[in-house]
């Protein structure tokens, strides 16, 4: 049902009341004792709750497959063990490519989903392969630079590659927060949606698509989707002025971000359905989404304080009011703001001598100032996992700076309000880079998988891509269709291979 959060609680209010009234019991539990301290910090960097399985680069969904896939999974700034946050799904069954059935690496899942793409994620996909023909559909749940700022990137260089068709990017709609300094009778508001974000980006990039636009970017037969088809909310036109099958073609679906189980998305023929909902973020027009296929679930808020509708739709009630949970529910969470602030410092303790100590004061004001803004603590997540009934079948933790210590420590957190989770895996992971999570569907369901994806090499090139047949020529081409690549330089100055005196260099390359 398409409600707004007020109806939503409404509905709502008494099952939401009695968990109020759980939340001030807890509160009344405060233990001390549950603080942790961090050893040594060059130990402390460690982290060995990996999953112990290895899943190969290239292998094929199952047919009843739902996977997961943790290309980023840290808070701002990107680390080397941890870019910024994103998740890659993809559904099966898998669909191998025409032209080479044999080979994995051609083929794609029947559908797939990018949800967020902070900073560092492009080098993930691309060495576990994933090409840019299968990112084209991204999901954005704020428009916070750590999980957007890689977008211009899978826009300019998918188009240059092998995504010969449009980019679509699903987000919130404008906040509808109030200028605060408008000093006018007549409030100020500014234009900070999704929309206005695409068509800003695709004039931003201009440069770059006309310098590569001498490079085939569309092809005949590309099945141009129909909104009503896709169940998008709104049809499915292009910022700019590029054809809605060309790879420059930037092509916003705005959300409603107040509505609660809106229908982002509800493909007739993969069958996979996203809905939306609001979280608590920094500002208005924050959401999480929920992706529903084959009797599977996932939920991923990504950056919220903690807040009622996460749980609500983790408990999943159906049209009867019987809740049937989630299989995967995905949700954000930060360290305490002491934690946080030691990790930021550098301390390996609170200091007790000045100078030092009121800067790591200062430092942990900051960060509870941010807390209490935008996210989770780790024991405000233990909470709203305690609340959700039936519990999922696997919860994981992300936008966390996974550490044997850190991690450590929010386990102390989590079981304080769930002491049925003993240990990291069982029912609780932390993402981690290059994790994946299978699901499959049944009844029973089968069990789910928590992998590591083959090691991959630092110096992993492209991946796999294809080539179409039938193209559209250039843009900048010459009479004969093919792409001229001088039609946009001046080369007065350039040294040609052979001139009068001889040859220069080889025209081969070598």
């Amino acid at each position: 049902m398409n409600l707004t959060r007020r109806n939503a609680l409404k509905t709502s209010g008494l099952a939401l009341g009695a968990l109020a009234l759980g939340a001030v019991r807890a509160d009344a539990g405060c233990d001390p004792n549950q603080h942790c301290t961090f050893p040594d910090p060059i130990t402390a960097n460690e982290y060995t709750y990996l999953p112990t399985s290895n899943l190969p680069i290239y292998t094929p969904l199952e047919d009843n497959e739902m996977r997961i896939s943790f290309m980023g999974s840290v808070m701002p700034l990107a680390r080397l063990a941890q870019a910024e946050m994103s998740v890659f799904v993809e559904v099966g069954p898998w669909v191998p490519d025409p032209v080479h059935p044999d080979k994995p690496e051609y083929g794609r899942a029947t559908d797939s989903f990018v949800f967020d793409c902070g900073s560092g994620i492009t080098a993930n996909y691309q060495s576990m392969g994933i090409a840019f023909r299968k990112m084209s559909k991204v999901f954005i749940n704020h428009l916070h630079a750590d999980h957007m700022n890689e977008l211009g990137h899978i826009y300019c260089f998918g188009a240059a590659g092998d995504r010969h068709f449009p980019l679509y990017v699903w987000g919130p709609g404008p906040s509808g927060v109030p200028d605060p300094k408008s000093r006018t009778v007549q409030a100020k508001y500014y234009s900070d949606g999704t929309y206005v974000f695409c068509q800003h980006l695709r004039e931003m990039m201009r440069w770059h698509s006309e310098s590569f636009s001498f490079l085939n970017t569309a092809y005949h037969g590309y099945p141009v989707p129909d909104w009503h088809t896709w169940g998008t909310p709104c049809p499915l036109i292009p910022v700019g002025d590029d054809p809605n099958y060309d790879g420059y073609a930037l092509i916003p679906i705005e959300l409603p971000w107040r509505t609660v189980g809106g229908v982002a998305y509800n493909n007739q023929d993969t069958k996979v359905k996203i809905t939306h909902y609001p979280v608590i973020h920094a500002r208005q027009g924050a959401v999480g989404y929920k992706l529903e296929w084959n009797g599977l679930s996932m939920i991923y808020s990504s950056d919220t304080k903690p807040e009622w509708l996460s749980v609500q739709q983790a408990c999943n009630p159906d049209k009867n009011g019987v809740n049937q949970g989630v299989d995967v529910f995905i949700h954000e969470m930060i360290l305490p703001p002491e934690a946080w602030a030691l990790k930021m410092t550098g301390f390996p303790a609170p200091p007790q001598s000045e100078p030092q100590k009121s800067i790591f004061e200062a430092a942990v004001q900051k960060m509870k100032t941010i807390e209490d803004s935008s996210h989770t603590p780790q024991g405000a997540f233990g909470f709203m996992l305690s609340q959700i009934n039936p519990r999922p079948r696997l919860t994981v933790a992300c936008h966390f700076p996974v550490a044997n210590d850190t991690v450590d420590c929010a386990l102390k957190s989590v079981k304080a309000h769930c002491p049925d989770i003993t240990a990291v895996g069982d029912k609780l992971a932390w993402a981690f880079d290059r994790m994946v999570v299978r699901v499959f569907a049944g009844n029973p369901k089968p069990p789910i998988i928590q992998q590591m994806v083959a090691p991959v090499s630092d110096f992993s090139f492209n991946p796999t891509t294809v080539s179409y047949l039938n193209q559209y020529p250039p843009k900048y081409s010459y009479p004969s269709g093919d792409g001229n690549p001088y039609a946009q330089i001046d080369l007065s100055t350039f040294i040609p291979p052979v001139d009068r005196n001889g040859v220069n260099y080889c025209p081969d390359g070598y």
